[in-house]
């Protein structure tokens, strides 16, 4: 029983090969009905072909009797095969035992699915059909399923994000597997595994098992290049995949950054030097802050990148290093001990700054008076400035002379004197004035910001001499006249 039971799993999917596609909703009691009735016209057939092959060994009929007998028998007997393999198909299909997503030693992420076919089909369901298996013949039998075509389907999108599109696999042999490996255009945690086989096609919704890889973890920035300014910082956002199912703390280190460069990891606002990941979950997403010194040096290069590696290792790959220093270490030291490892850089860059200076910014003049001032024009940042512009923004009617009014370039820690006059108008009146002196200039093509200066100026009325004399001679003859008659009444 146990041998008849296994033919008729191996015919279960040679069957579907020849069979095809049928319906699948198609009523089952509808169809043993059917099987009973052309398995009678086919025994009916095949009794009435025996019998005219006697007759005609008797030469009791004719030729032609006994080939209308023999095309009878072979209708019938198609007739009760087609309803068998109808019945058949029901029950086979192609099974995905795994799909593993895995990284090769050049890092590219790669996807290997793994086909088996269903060697043992439902043995309860086929065995009560095993005594008609006797029609079939041994081509039926060649137990192979015949050009399998895999793809990998994106779940959002639709569309294909494995390369090749499709991958052909010429067959599988009952009870055995076929593989079919693809490079992974887009990254995906989970996917659609589409099968197209003898004009039926499936779609199988996957969660990827993750597989062995050269990394372990796998690092990587999308801005893994970046220019700051010094005394700035900058962002990287980090994703951190497992290649892996074991459930090891992972550390996190910076290699070959200089030590006046310093750097935190953060997840999700909290800093972190190491990282767990909970079950179910492969990737996890951090960010890295790296903070520039505010003065540049040998190690620290205005314009030359600084290149640094991250790292993840675990607790054994992190005592290896006990000792060493960070700052020169190589990868290639550590190939053979790193779980994941990104290669990353930061461009520092020095920032121009315009630092203006002046004595006073508050004159007090007379009609007729004009401001001279002078101001200085300092470069307080790390690059230098060029194209340095002073302006006056000055009220309606008032002049300005600036001397000179372009500085060429001026170097970092470097300053220069501005000479001003700042020049009312004759008949401008009295009162408080505001003028503003304005700076821009150039750093690296850049504009550099800068910070207006803002002078004040009260203007008085000129007073004649001659008037200024008479009233002080009328105050002091005044003054006088007071003193004369408080000594007469002090005599009466």
């Amino acid at each position: 029983m146990g041998r008849i039971l296994k033919f008729v799993g191996v015919l279960f999917l040679s069957l579907f090969v020849v069979a095809g596609g049928f319906c699948q909703g198609e009523d089952e009691a509808a169809l043993l009905l059917d099987l009973k009735k052309v398995r009678a016209d086919y025994e009916v057939a095949k009794q009435q072909y025996e019998n005219d092959v006697k007759l005609y060994e008797e030469k009791a009929i004719a030729l032609n009797d006994l080939n209308r007998s023999k095309n009878e028998l072979l209708s019938k007997e198609v007739d009760y095969q087609k309803l068998i393999l109808k019945l058949i198909s029901q029950q086979s299909y192609i099974t995905v035992e795994q799909a593993v997503k895995y990284q090769n030693e050049r890092g590219d992420r790669k996807v290997k699915v793994m086909l088996m076919s269903a060697l043992e089909g439902n043995e309860e369901y086929l065995s009560q059909f095993q005594e008609h298996f006797d029609v079939f013949t041994p081509e039926m039998r060649s137990g192979k399923i015949y050009n399998i075509y895999i793809s990998l389907v994106d779940n959002e999108s639709k569309t294909i994000i494995g390369s090749p599109y499709e991958f052909r696999i010429p067959f599988i042999e009952l009870g055995k597997t076929g593989t079919a490996d693809f490079e992974l255009l887009k990254d995906a945690e989970s996917l659609t595994v589409s099968l197209n086989y003898n004009n039926k096609k499936d779609e199988k919704n996957i969660y990827l098992k993750k597989g062995g890889s050269s990394n372990v973890i796998d690092i990587a920035a999308m801005q893994f290049s970046q220019e700051v300014d010094l005394g700035s910082s900058a962002s990287y956002q980090l994703s951190l995949e497992r290649f892996s199912t074991s459930d090891d703390v992972y550390r996190l280190v910076i290699i070959n950054l200089p030590r006046q460069i310093t750097y935190d990891f953060s997840d999700e606002g909290s800093k972190v030097s190491q990282i767990r990941f909970a079950q179910g979950v492969n990737v996890k997403k951090l960010t890295l802050q790296i903070y520039l010194p505010d003065r540049d040096d040998e190690q620290v290069v205005i314009d030359k990148p600084v290149h640094f590696q991250v790292l993840a290792l675990t607790n054994a790959e992190y005592g290896k290093l006990e000792g060493k220093n960070l700052e020169n270490i190589t990868v290639a030291d550590l190939k053979a001990t790193v779980s994941g490892e990104e290669k990353m850089e930061i461009i520092p860059r020095g920032r121009g700054k315009i630092e203006v200076r002046a004595n006073s910014l508050y004159h007090e003049i007379t009609t007729g008076q004009e401001v001279s001032m002078d101001i200085t024009v300092r470069n307080g940042g790390r690059r230098r400035l060029d194209n340095i512009k002073v302006n006056v923004e000055k009220p309606l009617g008032w002049q300005a002379v600036i001397t000179p009014d372009v500085i060429k370039s001026l170097d970092p820690e470097k300053e220069e004197t501005v000479h001003i006059r700042i020049i009312p108008p004759e008949d401008g009146g009295v009162g408080a004035q505001e003028v503003k002196i304005k700076t821009e200039a150039m750093a690296d093509n850049r504009k550099v910001e800068t910070e207006d200066k803002t002078v004040r100026i009260q203007v008085n009325a000129a007073t004649s001499v001659v008037g200024t004399i008479l009233l002080i001679l009328l105050l002091i003859g005044l003054i006088g006249g007071i003193v004369w008659f408080g000594i007469k009444l002090s005599k009466r």
